[in-house]
């Protein structure tokens, strides 16, 4: 059976469709995408993020083992402080992409559900003499996403104050009702965010609270689809979609928000180094304005001049623009913006930086 959210009971009763998300059983959609995404842009929106992993590293070694195995700083984060990072092979392609939270006594991994099983079996296979113990405490923990303009007003109405003011900041608050609540200053659709980890026990009682805060900031809950066409808005990566097993971090433009270049040798690092020196990826992920009837599928290979230069790996109708928008990967040769490529399935695609829209 697929792993469910421990509110799938509450979001059936509230008429969500559901999907499969990387190999989790969660809500599609409530209403319509059009609905969902003027909420999530206007005021606030809250989407299930059950469909991840959670991985505890402890042991007196356990800052200095991670800062040698992964790509971004760990050593210098104090505690509250957080990054996104990745795992890779000593070829440099991607094992897992993840979320570090340093807390006082351990650091707190999360990846998602698909990839936590591989990201401890990686590091494990490392610690030889290290005193490390990773533990995966992914069916202890769950989460959920608070994204938009009024996510702050809406947390602040549930009890949860003070609020980290600085990207992948976190802390630990009590909502109105006493209940503990991680809080990490992080959105996955590109304006202001936040995201909630909890104890799967007290899930009820999370969503009980927010639901009562809407007397106060109005909000409505968000399916994976609408979180799908934000992140795509955003032009934010996705693991199964643009981030593969043969994804080199730089042709996805992780560079900025996943590796340390200063921090000295990690796995892979060799590889990354030589990239940079080199100045340039043989392919890098981009954003597309698309002139098509329908939608693509991913995997839909672009053309130029009838030659395959590259391929589609999300497209979505976006409300926000009032048209269709892609990610993908394309060769450095037609990078350039206003390129124009031909769609294989039909149609033409425009090349554009991303993201293709800024909140504030």
């Amino acid at each position: 059976m697929e792993r469910r959210s421990p509110l799938h009971s509450v979001y059936e009763a509230a008429g969500a469709r559901f999907a499969t998300h990387e190999g989790c059983l969660v809500p599609e959609l409530f209403t319509s995408l059009s609905r969902e995404c003027a909420a999530v842009r206007q005021t606030a929106g809250v989407v299930d993020w059950s469909a991840r992993g959670f991985l505890t590293a402890t042991g007196a070694d356990h800052a200095d083992f991670l800062h040698r195995m992964l790509s971004n700083e760990v050593k210098q984060l104090e505690s509250g402080q957080g990054n996104y990072s990745t795992l890779l092979t000593a070829q440099g392609h991607l094992v897992a992409d993840l979320n570090l939270w340093r807390m006082e006594d351990h650091v707190l991994l999360e990846t998602h559900w698909t990839t936590k099983d591989i990201l401890r079996e990686t590091l494990e296979r490392y610690v030889i003499a290290d005193d490390v113990l990773l533990t995966d405490q992914s069916d202890a923990l769950t989460a959920l996403l608070v994204e938009g303009p009024a996510a702050a007003g809406l947390l602040e109405a549930a009890g949860a104050q003070p609020l980290p003011t600085k990207e992948f900041n976190h802390t630990w608050v009590r909502f109105s009702d006493g209940t503990p609540v991680h809080v990490a200053n992080l959105s996955q659709a590109g304006g202001r965010g936040y995201e909630l980890i909890f104890v799967t026990e007290v899930a009820h009682n999370v969503w009980e609270t927010l639901v009562a805060a809407r007397r106060q900031i109005a909000w409505e809950p968000l399916g994976i689809a609408v979180l799908n066409v934000l992140r795509t808005e955003a032009g934010i990566p996705w693991h199964g979609a643009e981030l593969k097993a043969t994804t080199l971090p730089p042709e996805a433009g992780l560079e900025a928000r996943a590796i340390s270049y200063t921090k000295g040798c990690y796995l892979g690092q060799e590889i990354i180094e030589r990239i940079r020196s080199r100045g340039h990826v043989n392919r890098k992920l981009i954003g597309l304005l698309l002139d098509a009837d329908a939608v693509p599928a991913a995997g839909t290979k672009l053309l130029a001049a009838g030659k395959e230069v590259g391929e589609i790996t999300t497209a979505v109708h976006s409300p926000t623009l009032g048209r269709v928008i892609a990610l993908g990967y394309v060769r450095r040769e037609h990078l350039a913006p206003k390129t124009r490529l031909e769609i294989a399935s039909g149609g033409a695609a425009e090349v554009t930086t991303l993201p293709f829209l800024r909140f504030p």
